[in-house]
C-alpha cells in the first residue's frame, strides 16, 4: 500500500466534501511522451472553474503547511521558484504559480490546480542535471496550465457529487493508519489507490509530455534530459524491485513513452546545457537537509576520498553544512575554506556566504556572522537570504534594535514576505512587546492567506493592554479588515 498515513485529518478540516474529494483526486501528476498532441487545455471547465482550482490548490497547501512536512529553507525554496518561474514564462502561460518543497528523501513531484507545484527534496537530490530537474518541473506545470484536474472532474461529473466525495473519503480514511499528520502530508503526493479510481488519462499524460518538452526547449534547457531521466529510474526500479522511486510509482513511466520521447527529439539537435552554481549547491543542500547528520558527514567524506563527485566546490560545499548541522563548527569552517578555494578566490556564492555567517553563528560568534552576512549583501545585493542571515544573526546577538531596522528595510523591498513579519515577531516577543508580536504575527499568517490564524493573533493584540493610541487603532482597523478577508475566504469555499 503505497497511500501511506493521514492525509485525510487534512481534508476533514476543510469541512467541504467536493474540496475534499477535489484535492484526493488531484494527488497525482504521472508522466512523459508523444509530442504532436492538439492542446487540450481550453477545453470547457464546467466541472471546475479557474476559482474553484485556486481554492482547492491553496487549501491542500495550507494543510501540508500545517503539517510542518514543507521544507522553509530559504536557499532551497527560493531557487525552486526562481527556476519555477523561468519555465512558467518558457510556457507562456498567464496563470500565477507557486512552487514548494516537500522535505522528504521521497524522490516525487505533484501539481496542484491552481498554479501550486511541490517538488520533493529526494528528487532534487536524485538530478544529476539541472536540466532533469527542469523536465520534471515542466511536465507539472504542464498539468496545470492544461487543466487537467478540472477536465477530470468534469468527465466524472455524471456521477454526483456526493457520491463521488464519499467514494474519495472512503478511500482516504481506509488509509489513514497512523493519523500522524505530518507523514500524511508527506504522502499527499503519493495517491496511488486513488490514481487508480479516479486516472490521469492517457491523452493528458501526452499532452504534458509534449507542452513539457517544448517548454524546457523554450526556456534554454536540454530537452533530452526528460527521457534520459526517466530512464535512468526505470532502470534503478529494475535493479532494485520492489523499491521503486516513488515518482514512478505515481507517474508511471512505460518504456514506450520513453523511446517514442527519444524518437521524437531525434530532429532536435544536442546542446550541452551547463549546470548554474545554483543548482549545484542546493542539489546539496537539499541532500543533507533530509539526512541524517553523522552517516551524511562520512558519506560526502567517503566520496571526496574516492574522488567520486560531479562538481568539487559543492561537494565540499555539502559537507561543510554537514559538517555543521552535526555541530562541528570548527571542522565546516575549515571545509568551507576549500570549497572557497575550489569555487576561485576571484568570486564567490551567495550559498557560500550564508553558509559562512552561519557557522560563525553556531560557534557563537556574531559579531563575524554579521559582517560576513553584510559583506554578502554588498556583493550579491539581491539575495533575500543573506538579508534573513543578517537579521538572525543580530537577533541571536541580542541586538534588537538593529534586527528590527534591517527586516523593515528589507520589507520595503519585500512587501509580501511572511518571513520578514515571522522574524519581527521574534524580535518584539524577546523585547517583551507582546502587542506588537502579536500584530506581526497576524501580517505572517495574512501573507500565507491563514485569515483565521491572523483574526486570532489580533484579537490577542486588542486584549492585550496598551497605553499607545494610535498602535491599537491600527490593530482594530487590520482587525476589521482580516475579518472581512476570512469571511470572502470561507464564501469562496462553499
Amino acid at each position: 500500500m503505497f497511500f501511506r498515513g493521514s492525509f485525510l485529518s487534512g481534508f476533514c478540516l476543510l469541512k467541504r466534501p467536493l474540496t475534499a474529494l477535489l484535492m484526493a483526486s488531484l494527488l497525482a501528476a504521472p508522466s512523459f511522451a508523444d509530442i504532436n498532441l492538439p492542446e487540450l487545455g481550453d477545453v470547457s471547465q464546467e466541472g471546475m472553474t479557474p476559482r474553484d482550482e485556486h481554492q482547492v490548490g491553496e487549501a491542500a497547501v495550507i494543510e501540508m503547511r500545517r503539517s510542518g512536512s514543507m521544507m522553509e529553507d530559504p536557499e532551497v525554496t527560493t531557487y525552486i521558484n526562481q527556476l519555477g518561474n523561468r519555465l512558467v514564462e518558457a510556457n507562456g502561460t498567464s496563470l500565477p504559480f507557486t512552487f514548494f518543497v516537500m522535505n522528504s528523501p521521497e524522490v516525487n513531484a505533484f501539481a496542484l490546480p491552481g498554479g501550486f507545484v511541490a517538488v520533493y527534496s529526494g528528487l532534487i537530490g536524485a538530478t544529476q542535471h539541472e536540466s532533469e530537474l527542469a523536465a520534471v518541473m515542466s511536465h507539472e506545470i504542464s498539468h496545470v496550465t492544461q487543466h487537467h484536474i478540472a477536465r477530470l472532474i468534469d468527465a466524472q461529473r455524471a456521477m454526483p457529487w456526493l457520491t463521488m466525495a464519499a467514494m474519495g473519503l472512503a478511500l482516504l480514511a481506509s488509509r489513514s493508519g497512523s493519523g500522524d499528520l505530518a507523514m500524511g502530508a508527506l504522502a499527499a503526493s503519493s495517491g496511488y489507490a486513488i490514481q487508480r479510481q479516479l486516472d490521469f488519462t492517457y491523452a493528458f499524460e501526452q499532452e504534458a509530455d509534449r507542452i513539457g518538452m517544448q517548454t524546457l526547449i523554450k526556456s534554454g534547457f536540454d530537452p533530452w534530459a526528460m527521457p534520459t531521466f526517466f530512464d535512468r529510474l526505470q532502470r534503478y526500479n529494475r535493479l532494485v524491485e520492489n523499491n521503486a522511486p516513488e515518482f514512478l510509482r505515481t507517474h508511471p513511466v512505460t518504456y514506450k513513452r520513453i523511446t517514442d520521447a527519444q524518437e521524437r527529439l531525434q530532429d532536435q539537435p544536442y546542446k550541452q546545457v551547463p549546470d548554474s552554481a545554483d543548482y549545484l549547491f542546493v542539489r546539496e543542500r537539499a541532500r543533507v537537509l533530509q539526512s541524517d547528520n553523522k552517516a551524511t558527514v562520512d558519506m560526502y567524506k567517503a566520496t571526496l576520498a574516492g574522488k567520486r563527485y560531479g562538481n568539487l566546490p559543492a561537494h565540499l560545499y555539502g559537507l561543510a553544512l554537514a559538517q555543521s548541522k552535526a555541530r562541528d563548527f570548527d571542522g565546516a569552517w575549515l571545509t568551507l575554506q576549500k570549497a572557497h578555494d575550489a569555487f576561485g578566490l576571484a568570486r564567490s556564492h551567495p550559498a557560500l556566504e550564508y553558509l559562512g555567517g552561519s557557522i560563525r553563528m553556531g560557534q557563537g560568534r556574531y559579531d563575524e556572522a554579521i559582517k560576513l552576512f553584510r559583506e554578502g549583501e554588498r556583493h550579491f545585493p539581491g539575495s533575500r537570504v543573506l538579508v534573513y542571515g543578517e537579521i538572525d544573526a543580530l537577533i541571536a546577538a541580542r541586538n534588537y534594535p538593529d534586527a528590527l531596522k534591517a527586516a523593515q528595510s528589507a520589507q520595503e523591498l519585500y512587501l509580501s514576505d511572511a518571513w520578514l513579519y515571522q522574524r519581527q515577531a521574534r524580535i518584539y516577543e524577546a523585547q517583551g512587546q507582546s502587542q506588537q508580536r502579536h500584530r506581526m504575527q497576524a501580517e505572517y499568517y495574512a501573507r500565507l492567506n491563514e485569515y483565521g490564524a491572523a483574526v486570532e493573533q489580533l484579537e490577542l493584540a486588542q486584549r492585550d493592554p496598551s497605553n499607545d493610541f494610535y498602535l491599537a487603532s491600527s490593530i482594530d482597523a487590520r482587525l476589521k479588515e482580516l475579518q472581512s478577508m476570512r469571511g470572502e475566504d470561507k464564501d469562496k469555499k462553499r
